[in-house]
């Protein structure tokens, strides 16, 4: 009952921090591409960068993922609450659970979006879950980023953004990727994550940051 209390007070915070927002889309272009070939977007953006499109695509109703653990209750309850929807699991822990709701709720669902090197890394690199979502969902992988006028990255694993009231956000959408015949996973995941890596540079550049930290340095 408590996590979900926090989380209906995380939902109230955030739609006060979201007016205080100016949030744009680039490449909207990209993801009407997707529709038009019958298929859903499945929007790839770093852990990092997760913030810009959680505030772009409120009462949308992606399909997105959420841990089982008392924290992804709250964050959960928040993404409902804020329009989307919320199968339970991660890689580490129900990770064959959370597909299987992912591709169930995909089904009645514009699209999905998920966070390739999440929950906790390596930093931009696409692990595999990305890519059985999207053969057997049948969407196509449409690589996103986001970034900030006025940006603070925090000290976590993969320093993340978190663009500070009275700033301009821009959500950036890249051409759709699918996967080539003879193509091999390990090909396609480093084809995803540079392009994804490229439209990160791309919100970036639109929002006048430069030398954005990518991941927290290992101590020496």
């Amino acid at each position: 009952m408590l996590p979900r209390l926090l989380g209906v007070l995380v939902f109230l915070a955030i739609s006060v921090y979201r007016w205080t927002l100016r949030v744009s889309i680039v490449g909207e272009e990209h993801r009407q591409a997707v529709r038009a070939q019958g298929k859903k977007p499945l929007h790839a953006i770093w852990h990092q960068r997760m913030v810009g499109g959680i505030l772009a695509h409120r009462g949308e109703g992606y399909v997105t993922m959420a841990s089982k653990s008392l924290d992804g209750e709250i964050i959960a309850t928040f993404l409902t609450l804020w329009g989307f929807k919320a199968a339970r699991g991660s890689s580490s822990k129900g990770g064959d659970l959370a597909v299987l709701e992912f591709l169930e709720a995909l089904k009645g669902a514009p699209g999905g979006a998920l966070t390739p090197d999440g929950p906790r890394g390596p930093a931009r690199r696409c692990k595999r879950g990305i890519l059985t979502l999207a053969e057997q969902g049948d969407t196509l992988i449409l690589p996103s980023s986001s970034s900030s006028s006025r940006p603070r990255f925090l000290g976590s694993w993969d320093r993340f953004l978190l663009p500070l009231p009275f700033s301009r956000c821009v959500v950036v959408f890249a051409p759709a990727l699918e996967r080539v015949s003879g193509e091999s996973e390990d090909a396609f995941l480093a084809r995803a994550a540079a392009a994804i890596d490229a439209v990160t540079s791309e919100a970036d550049r639109l929002c006048g940051v430069k030398d954005a930290p990518r991941e927290r340095l290992k101590a020496t």
